[in-house]
């Protein structure tokens, strides 16, 4: 069956950009409509009830939060899979996606921040010390596996949940002063980066020019803050 989709977010979002992978992943066609995260609309609050971005809105009706959306695009679009059929493996997968959420992303949107805007010292140092032990993490795991992905040859959701983080590691290094997150100690994440970063479905997925637009708002972000 045919759905009407529609993503609604802001346009700088990694949160949306895993959504986008998945539906491109399946050749979905959908539409996406982008908010002012500093003047959210009523209508979009009455529909997303934390006021966080992405909401899909699946033939009018709302879905929130990327990792529900991109299981729900999965089962209403179920070719190709991008999810394990072994309950087990199921689970583990959504597993390192919570992992994605809780360690990996807010310890690099802190590290991001900091390196944006010229912080030195513990202000960088903590969360980029808290983002390499997660990084350390993801490292033994792909030890354990055959490749290129996170599960093996297959590309799944939790590739999909990882891609805009590493987007912008290499946005962000390639426009300032190198943070070398990936060069000692993490081979195996940074082949891991480099196959994510080619798939098609991440490429058509870019917002463009991340870096400097990633640097402008956490600038803009911590001016606004200060």
């Amino acid at each position: 069956m045919d759905h009407h989709l529609k993503l609604v977010s802001f346009d700088l979002c990694p949160y949306v950009e895993r959504s986008r992978i998945v539906l491109f992943e399946k050749d979905v066609p959908h539409e996406v409509e982008f908010i002012d995260l500093r003047d959210k609309p009523a209508w979009f609050l009455a529909i997303s009830p934390m006021g966080r971005v992405p909401v899909l809105l699946v033939d009018d009706r709302p879905v929130f939060e990327s990792m529900v959306i991109n299981e729900l695009i999965e089962e209403l679009y179920p070719r190709p899979e991008l999810f394990p059929k072994d309950p087990i493996t199921r689970a583990q997968a959504r597993g390192w996606i919570v992992f994605a959420n809780d360690a990996v992303m807010p310890s690099g949107s802190k590290v991001f921040q900091a390196w944006a805007t010229g912080q030195e010292g513990d202000e960088l140092g903590r969360p980029l010390a808290a983002l390499r032990e997660a990084l350390g993490k993801i490292e033994t795991h792909l030890a354990r596996g055959e490749g290129p992905f996170f599960l093996g040859r297959q590309f799944t959701l939790v590739d999909a949940a990882f891609a805009p983080f590493f987007r912008r590691v290499d946005a962000l290094e390639a426009l300032r002063r190198p943070l070398h997150l990936l060069c000692e100690g993490f081979l195996r994440v940074t082949r891991y980066k480099d196959a994510l970063l080619s798939r098609p479905s991440v490429v058509k997925a870019d917002p463009g020019d991340v870096g400097r637009r990633t640097q402008a708002f956490f600038a803009e972000r911590a001016a606004r803050d200060s």
